[in-house]
């Protein structure tokens, strides 16, 4: 192997061993915020990962981290629950919530509330961006 193929194999390398270190774990937490006492059910899970079933009192909160993908792939996604409604929202999608996106985040916060969910913008300091339902 010639000394440019030795250099850039070197290069890589580094570029690869340094991207895999600096990831920094990221964190999601749900809120219920359904009002009128309803508790909240949640099953999250990803391609990988399934976190189980869980349930959420009225004004409680869950939490969970994970490392994100290198290549901008990861994505969790949540079926919520309550009466007779059921919802899924995509609670951790790489290329919408990675660190450096305009509303991104390295702790996610997410208020659930009966007309979708709302995540916390660090600008604002307010749970004031609001999706529908998927």
């Amino acid at each position: 192997m010639g000394s440019l193929e030795t250099c850039l194999l070197f290069f890589v390398m580094v570029m690869f061993m340094s991207a895999t270190m600096s990831r920094a774990s990221t964190s999601v937490v749900i809120y219920n915020d359904l009002g009128g006492g309803l508790p909240l059910r949640h099953h999250c899970k990803s391609r990988e990962d399934d976190l189980g079933y869980q349930s959420l009192a009225p004004g409680r909160s869950w939490s969970f981290g994970f490392t994100p993908d290198i290549f901008g792939r990861t994505l969790f996604y949540c079926r919520f629950s309550w009466g007779a409604e059921s919802h899924i929202f995509d609670i951790y999608k790489q290329s919408r919530d990675k660190e450096f996106q305009e509303f991104g985040c390295k702790k996610c916060e997410w208020k659930i509330r009966k007309n979708g969910p709302c995540k916390f913008y660090k600008k604002t300091g307010m749970f004031d961006h609001c999706y529908s339902w998927d």
